[in-house]
């Protein structure tokens, strides 16, 4: 009796609409807009770094997570970490990704002038990829196919006289300068209640609390913007060069 109930359902429950519908859809999975489930389409290498690029350029490397890589692919966590370590991994990739496009033109032979264009060639890769610096500025990711540019920097101050050490050191101001330039904040918009800029912070500490206060910053408080208006990279560049290099090294 137990046999039989088991194989075959009474009379009731096999007439039920609910076990029709039930066997309608077993019967209809073939059906025009039925979809299949399966495995997430394969993921490459290259469509991972693309991908993360393009999250870094846009949000920054602060928010690019395996999780939201993941979402951004329509795919998993785990998936993605057949192809990559971790995240310094990937950021790695990304910063090769990057530097592999970067131009690498002759170089002049003078050390001071190679310095010169190798640095306007770093500058502009940070100010196309202001992303990059907060990641190499830790010092351990780099995108090797970049490297390149500190090899000639440095090699170019040991050619003007520089020793091992001052050479590096020399580079490390010559970085930070320009990090600091790719993420310098720009001057503020015009004001949109007069159509004016606000006062230079020359002109405001030369007249409060006192004009005599701070009587060198009141000597540019008139043309203050004029003078900031006219610095620039390669200007700061030079002056770092003239206190670092030996004298006789100047571009000439």
């Amino acid at each position: 009796m137990y046999k039989n109930s088991i194989l075959k359902p009474c009379g009731r429950l096999h007439q039920s609409p609910v076990g029709n519908r039930k066997e309608g859809r077993a019967l209809n999975t073939n059906a025009p807009g039925s979809r299949k489930r399966g495995r997430p389409p394969r993921l490459s290498r290259e469509q991972i770094v693309e991908a993360a690029y393009r999250i870094v350029r846009d949000e920054g490397a602060e928010n690019l997570t395996m999780r939201r890589l993941s979402r951004v692919l329509g795919s998993t966590p785990m998936a993605l970490y057949h192809h990559v370590r971790d995240k310094d991994e990937l950021l790695t990739l990304v910063l090769e990704h990057v530097a592999q496009d970067l131009p690498r033109p002759p170089l002049p032979d003078n050390p001071r002038e190679r310095i010169i264009v190798v640095c306007e060639l770093m500058h502009r890769a940070f100010v196309d990829n202001p992303w990059v610096v907060p990641v190499v500025a830790r010092g351990e990711l780099v995108g090797l196919s970049a490297v390149w540019m500190t090899e000639e920097i440095i090699g170019a101050l040991i050619d003007s006289g520089l020793g091992r050490e001052q050479a590096f050191w020399t580079h490390q101001t010559i970085w930070y300068y320009t990090a600091g330039q790719t993420l310098h904040t720009p001057p503020r918009e015009p004001s949109q209640d007069t159509g004016e800029r606000a006062p230079h912070y020359p002109k405001v500490a030369a007249t409060e609390p006192s004009p005599t206060a701070f009587p060198h910053l009141a000597k540019v408080a008139g043309d203050s913007r004029q003078l900031e208006a006219q610095y620039s990279y390669r200007l700061g560049l030079t002056h770092i060069l003239d206190g670092a290099l030996p004298p006789g090294s100047a571009l000439r």
